[in-house]
């Protein structure tokens, strides 16, 4: 990218797409160079070098966080990095928010809070089960020694342990259907 014109055109390209575009990852690099180039050149003639470094900031503050937005979503949804190509900034975001998750989430979940993810009771007999529907969108729910069931979006049905089930219940994520004993 080299040109006002070409990243404003990979803004355009994102925003007609629901779909999170692969981008170069040193495009922000390059965005900043056309940035140091476009202020070197004000120095010189001030008055149309400022209005287009104007227009090249917001543009890369728009597409960046419309990107991150995508991104944050995909996070959310499957509990994972896009595995799309992204600048190194996008990715070291994702990454930094990855490991505060990380460490939040080894934390137990104390009675009336969620962080995102739910513990199930350790085993024993019998086990009691919920049919449910998510009502919002919750990342993922940790079963000892079994692994993990999630994301959810709303409107997803699944079968979860019953403690579970109701401490999500409580914080409006999900709506119960049945109960049962296995």
């Amino acid at each position: 990218m080299s040109t006002l014109a070409e990243l404003e055109s990979a803004l355009r390209r994102e925003l007609a797409s629901d779909e999170l575009l692969d981008l170069e990852e040193d495009f922000y690099s390059k965005a900043r160079k056309l940035l140091n180039d476009i202020r070197r050149a004000q120095s010189e003639s001030a008055g149309a070098s400022r209005v287009i470094e104007e227009r090249i900031r917001e543009t890369i503050e728009k597409l960046f966080l419309f990107r991150l937005k995508k991104e944050l979503e995909h996070l959310l949804r499957y509990g994972e990095i896009p595995k799309k190509s992204i600048p190194q900034e996008e990715r070291q975001v994702l990454i930094s928010i990855n490991k505060i998750l990380s460490a939040i989430t080894q934390t137990p979940i104390k009675e009336g809070k969620t962080s995102g993810e739910g513990r199930a009771p350790k085993s024993g007999s019998p086990t009691k089960l919920s049919l449910v529907v998510f009502r919002k969108p919750y990342s993922k729910i940790l079963l000892s020694e079994k692994g993990v069931l999630g994301p959810f979006a709303p409107g997803d049905v699944a079968i979860v342990p019953e403690a579970v089930a109701n401490e999500l219940k409580r914080s409006q994520v999900l709506e119960v259907i049945a109960d049962f004993e296995t």
